[in-house]
């Protein structure tokens, strides 16, 4: 009785663990819209040079993960997240430095935004999994999801008024602080994961190239990458320009960093629905309706209703309901087709596209703004991909097995 006690004890903590990795991780990656013009006032760079910036960093945190997985089969998840935990609070740190696109791209875009592509879903999964067992697992991997959104919710009023009272100078140093201490807890994570020679053993059994032809290969693989791709692009207009733009409407800056909250929320609660949904209907039919969802709410919003506080958080609610909600469809559709062992990898993969997207909107977004002050140019675009989205998701196979 003692040892369930303690087992269940530990699993507990475990799990709450994870979901302090992510909801930091996660929290000050998503919010990081908030300091882009503070970022351009204080160092001096255009706001579109800072939007360049974070699109690289959106762009590396795709790049990142599956480059880390590969380093997590070498070594171990536990020492990634070690190394994204340091590469996190350095690219804070260093960013109270930068005077310069080219500091910003390195401290913003290639240390912080990569760290962050450490600290990620499928490197907390790979580290806790092992640990809890494939039942508790599988139970972990939905709260994990929504504790990103937490922390978005959290944080993102936080770090408004700190900018507001301390600047984004001392703002950055203060985030850096719940940072660096992640890593205690990256440490007591690697005392409870795997044996080496079980990681060994795993290791060499994977043949990560022939996975990555095998996917590629497969027409509803590619697909998922179409989707993916555009979730990325829609997924950081909101993150980088969403709240400028909220602004621009005349609504104070609090307002405005509350609609990050209430994003977070309804993300998680999306995220909450959609995996029930996931287990009722087919994935192909929630996949594509979430797609299709995005482009009419957001249709409109820019063209018929009017630009107020209550058509705003309006938009931001149904865009939340939908926002993280294809991480479980989309993860769980790798998954059935080419099996939980290549889930991690096969579905870094997947997070290049997605953060292709996400490079694309945050980039060509600061210019069309910067330009001509109009949001309306990367929203029409961003509608056309999610149709697009919609009809390759609809396309995929309705009942998604496993490659023999």
């Amino acid at each position: 009785m003692n040892k369930q006690y303690k087992s269940g004890a530990v699993s507990f903590l475990l799990i709450a663990a994870g979901c302090v990795l992510y909801m930091v991780s996660g929290g000050i990656r998503s919010n990081f819209g908030i300091i882009v013009q503070s970022l351009a006032d204080r160092t001096g760079v255009s706001y579109a040079d800072v939007s360049f910036a974070a699109a690289v960093g959106q762009l590396m945190y795709g790049l990142a993960q599956p480059f880390f997985g590969i380093i997590a089969l070498k070594k171990s998840n536990s020492f990634v997240l070690i190394l994204g935990t340091l590469l996190m609070a350095s690219g804070l740190l260093l960013t109270t430095l930068a005077s310069s696109v080219i500091m910003l791209v390195i401290t913003v875009g290639l240390m912080f935004f990569t760290g962050t592509g450490a600290v990620c879903f499928g490197i907390i999964m790979g580290a806790i999994s092992p640990v809890l067992g494939e039942r508790r697992a599988s139970a972990a991997s939905g709260i994990l999801n929504a504790s990103s959104g937490i922390g978005g919710s959290l944080l993102s009023p936080l770090m408004q008024a700190l900018q507001a009272s301390l600047g984004v100078g001392k703002l950055l140093i203060f985030l850096s602080v719940p940072v660096l201490i992640l890593l205690p807890i990256c440490y007591w994570i690697a005392r409870l994961s795997m044996s080496a020679s079980i990681v060994k053993e795993k290791q060499e059994n994977m043949d990560i190239w022939t996975m990555l032809r095998q996917a590629l290969a497969d027409p509803d693989y590619r697909k998922l990458l179409i989707g993916f791709g555009t979730c990325g692009f829609h997924m950081c207009i909101i993150q980088t320009h969403i709240y400028s733009q909220i602004v621009s409407y005349g609504i104070a800056d609090s307002t405005a960093s509350l609609a990050y909250t209430v994003f977070g929320l309804t993300s998680m609660a999306g995220s909450v629905l959609c995996g029930f949904l996931c287990q009722h209907l087919s994935l192909n039919k929630v996949l594509g309706s979430l797609y299709g969802i995005r482009a009419v709410i957001v249709l409109v919003f820019m063209l018929l209703l009017p630009q107020n506080i209550l058509s705003v958080f309006l938009f931001i609610t149904v865009l939340g309901m939908t926002g993280d909600a294809t991480v479980t469809p989309t993860s769980e559709a790798v998954s059935r087709r080419f099996g939980p062992e290549s889930l991690g990898f096969l579905f870094g993969i997947t997070f290049i596209g997605h953060q292709l997207g996400g490079f694309l909107s945050s980039w060509l977004g600061g210019i069309f703004i910067s330009q001509s002050g109009n949001y309306g140019i990367i929203w029409m675009i961003d509608v056309g991909l999610c149709a697009i989205a919609a009809a390759a998701s609809y396309a995929i196979h309705k009942d998604i097995k496993k490659i023999s």
